[in-house]
């Protein structure tokens, strides 16, 4: 069509198969999906060169530019900084990437919306910095790995010892992309992006904040709410959309209104995520993100009848997006599940050809992402501390009652199999009240749950 603009659309390799599907009769963008998983194996750098220099050389190769999560947000800040497309600046990327960074920031603008926190060197060189227990996580983290509650000095310095190789290992590939350029050397991002940042416990139910900036104008999708697996710090399910009070929603969007702005993020998505007190109409920041938090894109769909990948093109190539609803389908509530096993085991079964298509003529609003292969262990892939998330499964309808026994049917059907046993959750046996906004579950610190203190055996 002529007035198809063309995306090049930068995602993990689990995610292909949901953007293909939003935009299999999308007329308005023509996508060229490149994995993050591809631009490793050829090598940042090289891949950063080859591109840059082609889209500059053929400018009308494509209108617009987008990463999806924080691996590939940084690749597609580098691209369109330097082919004059429309994305997150790379400074608002390193604001946002770098917590250390990002608290920085907060405590200028929203102090009373910020813990207190230390980089590891600083509280080690004067513990009274923080008063312990406290947590740490990552300066640039990555899901959960790292992130531990400290009672001691001695077990922080115990966690750079065992963790700081496999920190630096994984922030290498970002060191890589920053260094095409001087001007994206920012010194206190370089110096502390492989150090553990340190900041208090932060009571209250964890939520997330989806939406986007348009020429400095904020526009948010609303609230999901985080749920977890009994006894532990892994998500059981993220329900959308929750209800927070009308004192809290209007102070949240007035912080959010400075914090935005003094982070430099523009013509972008958001993500943040926060812990509210509701009791108390008050939050704290947990981090910042400018990307779209893709894992919640079929969610917020399910219930505004918009797709957010769409929207996240328009952003990409000027155009203000429109929040009306395309589809008529639509459902109350979405629950976002994450399948996660409790042990490293090997893989022996995933979801068969037959599991899916049973599941497309059952519940066709429902959307499954498969994120292991078979013959593999658990701990080849991305993982926390405490547990193993194999799958991701949202599960759109009127009611938890009816969220909740479909699950447990979809479940059944995907049929995951593994060498070890899993935690088992029967899911009409937790008291979980009902949909939002009127449930509490999921309240207390950040981190819950605290795994011993042992070096994870290797792969």
């Amino acid at each position: 069509m002529a007035d198809e603009k063309k995306i090049m659309f930068l995602c993990d390799a689990s995610d292909v198969e949901v953007v293909a599907e939003s935009f299999v009769d999308h007329p308005a963008y023509h996508l060229t999906v490149e994995t993050f998983e591809k631009i490793l194996r050829f090598g940042v750098k090289e891949y950063l060169d080859e591109t840059i220099e082609r889209i500059n050389n053929y400018p009308d190769m494509y209108d617009g530019i987008v990463g999806t999560h924080d691996s590939s947000a940084i690749i597609a800040a580098i691209i369109a900084q330097e082919t004059g497309k429309r994305f997150a600046s790379v400074d608002a990327v390193i604001h946002c990437q770098n917590k250390y960074l990002c608290r920085r920031i907060q405590e200028q603008v929203i102090a009373e919306h910020a813990p207190r926190y230390a980089i590891a060197l600083d509280y080690l060189r004067n513990p009274e910095l923080l008063s312990t227990p406290f947590f740490i996580k990552p300066a640039r983290s990555n899901i959960s790995f790292g992130t531990h509650i400290v009672e001691h000095p001695q077990d922080l310095e115990n966690y750079i010892t065992l963790e700081s190789i496999d920190i630096a290992r994984y922030n290498q590939y970002y060191l890589d992309a920053l260094s095409r350029s001087p001007r994206y050397r920012n010194a206190i991002d370089f110096a502390t992006c492989n150090s553990f940042l340190c900041e208090d416990l932060i009571e209250g139910v964890q939520v997330t904040v989806d939406g986007y900036i348009f020429e400095g104008e904020i526009s948010l999708f609303g609230v999901t709410k985080a749920n977890y697996y009994p006894g532990t710090n892994s998500f059981f399910y993220h329900a959308y959309p929750y209800g927070l009070s009308t004192e809290l929603t209007e102070k949240m969007e007035n912080a959010l209104g400075r914090l935005i702005p003094a982070l430099g993020i523009d013509n972008s998505f958001l993500n943040i995520e926060l812990r509210a007190d509701e009791a108390n109409n008050t939050f704290k920041i947990i981090e910042v993100n400018s990307r779209i938090a893709f894992q919640f894109a079929k969610t917020i769909a399910s219930v505004k009848g918009f797709d957010p990948l769409h929207l996240l093109c328009d952003v990409a190539v000027g155009k203000k997006p429109e929040l009306q609803p395309v589809e008529k389908n639509r459902f109350r509530y979405c629950y976002n599940f994450e399948l996660h096993h409790f042990s490293d085991a090997k893989i022996l079964q995933t979801p068969t050809q037959s599991a899916y298509e049973e599941l497309r003529l059952k519940y066709p609003e429902v959307y499954v992402r498969n994120l292991v292969h078979e013959s593999l262990n658990l701990s080849d892939f991305k993982h926390s501390p405490q547990s193993f998330r194999y799958g991701v499964v949202d599960v759109p309808g009127n009611s938890h009652e009816e969220i909740m026994e479909k699950y447990e049917d979809i479940v059944a059907i995907l049929n995951y199999r593994f060498a070890s046993p899993g935690l088992k959750i029967d899911p009409s046996k937790l008291e979980l009240p009902g949909a939002p906004p009127g449930y509490q579950n999921g309240e207390g610190s950040e981190l819950a749950y605290q795994p011993p203190l042992e070096r994870r055996a290797k792969s």
